[in-house]
């Protein structure tokens, strides 16, 4: 039988960090001479990047590893002739904190590797595959430059730092992606210049708290200086950052998106709470009088700035009026949208241990009543496009974001996809605008 290409399939889970590094692992299998596959059926790898900062990702993954077991049958698949065993390995944050739970309960898997480790994966398929369970270690991730192989976007994700030094009780981010390191500002720009301009309009610079970036090398430059530099580069429409956290948001970082017209008026700050007792309990370091502060702060520099953030119900210990305080927090600030999610436990941090555990029908209950008031907030905050004309970067042939990143269904057209066009707000819904195109 003439020789195969080797072809690859990576199936993600999570956040913008881990779809950032799945491409950096479909970067590496292309610089090994590997080809993508549509299905895992058709693939000699198959990678499993996972998520485990929130319980629902973190059954879906594990659901899908399980089924990873049928590709080790004996014998070529019948309808690709992709011989078996393939190679099956597990990357991401639950691969780095449950690698012996994982190995013992899927030993099928042939590797794990954790969020630092992934430059690791040509060492892994190349000298010491034949190990098979092998456990690569973290490093630093100050080390890593790796090759990204892009999907096709108008967007592309960079980052610019990994780890987090925060610590908050409910949160296992520390655990598994290390300690901040920020990457130095060469190795950012180099990456940025690499892009593609005529596809990727749009830069996003990613980190788990970007706010704390560090390296430009002086105290006084961190990520507003970085946005300073990114804005010279030519080809480069729109800039945001993710994900900030609301103690290290500075004067500087602000100011930077008041001055600088490619960087878009967009927050992504997460306040989780808005009670000051249950902040405390989730070791978040600020108060909601602080958070309100800066806020009000943002909106008097930047006055069309759309402010988006998460909320978690159910912590431990969470009393009806806490959760109250939470949904007049959230009527109050008038965010443009909110992630809501259940507390759920992560193993190891401190929240996991704490006493109060809220029953899950309560839980329920509470996450159906903030999601509404999500909603309607944010039903609020669109109507007040209506009649307005904005500026949106189009993604699809009928849909783009403006530079607040609100979703616009139009009528357009596939030439129009990757260009900043100007459309007239005519009906607001809770989660998207309809517009029309101005010629």
């Amino acid at each position: 039988m003439p020789h195969m290409p080797k072809t690859y399939f990576i199936k993600t889970y999570g956040c913008q960090m881990n779809v950032n590094d799945s491409e950096a692992l479909a970067g590496i299998l292309e610089s090994l001479g590997y080809s993508e596959a549509k299905t895992p059926e058709e693939a000699d790898v198959v990678l499993v990047n996972t998520c485990t900062v929130r319980g629902s990702a973190e059954n879906k993954a594990v659901g899908y590893i399980g089924r990873m077991k049928k590709f080790k049958s004996h014998g070529p698949s019948p309808k690709t002739q992709v011989p078996s065993p393939k190679i099956i390995g597990v990357c991401g944050c639950l691969a780095q904190q449950e690698k012996k739970a994982l190995l013992t309960k899927y030993p099928f898997i042939d590797f794990i590797l954790g969020p630092a480790s992934l430059h690791e994966l040509k060492e892994v398929l190349g000298e010491r595959y034949e190990v098979n369970g092998t456990q690569i270690e973290t490093c630093d991730p100050e080390m890593r430059n790796l090759p990204q192989k892009r999907k096709p976007s108008t967007v592309a994700y960079v980052s610019i730092m990994y780890g987090c030094d925060n610590f908050c009780s409910f949160c296992i981010v520390p655990y598994v992606r290390g300690r901040e390191v920020s990457r130095p500002k060469e190795d950012i720009l180099k990456d940025i210049n690499a892009l593609d301009k005529d596809i990727f309009k749009e830069v996003v610079l990613l980190g788990q708290n970007v706010n704390s970036y560090k390296g430009l090398g002086t105290r006084d430059q961190g990520l507003g200086g970085l946005l300073r530099e990114v804005h010279k580069m030519n080809g480069i429409e729109r800039i945001k950052f993710l994900t900030s956290h609301p103690r290290d948001m500075s004067d500087d970082i602000i100011q930077a998106v008041r001055d600088l017209p490619k960087v878009c008026e967009y927050f992504h700050l997460p306040i989780q709470s808005g009670d000051d007792d249950v902040l405390k309990a989730m070791n978040r370091g600020y108060t909601l009088h602080y958070y309100m502060d800066m806020v009000n702060r943002i909106r008097k520099a930047v006055p069309d700035a759309a402010i988006t953030s998460d909320i978690i119900v159910g912590f431990p210990g969470e009393t009806d009026k806490q959760f109250e305080n939470t949904l007049k927090c959230i009527k109050d600030i008038g965010f443009d949208t909110v992630n809501t999610m259940a507390y759920s436990d992560r193993p190891g941090t401190a929240s996991s241990k704490m006493e109060g555990k809220i029953p899950e029908k309560v839980k329920k209950e509470r996450l159906q009543e903030v999601m509404a008031v999500v909603e309607a907030t944010a039903l609020k905050k669109n109507q007040g496009l209506e009649g307005k004309t904005v500026e949106i970067l189009v993604d699809e042939p009928n849909l783009g974001r403006t530079r607040t990143n609100k979703i616009v269904k139009f009528k357009g057209n596939s030439s129009l996809v990757g260009k900043l066009v100007d459309v007239k707000i005519k009906k607001a819904k809770s989660w998207v605008v309809e517009g029309q195109l101005m010629s």
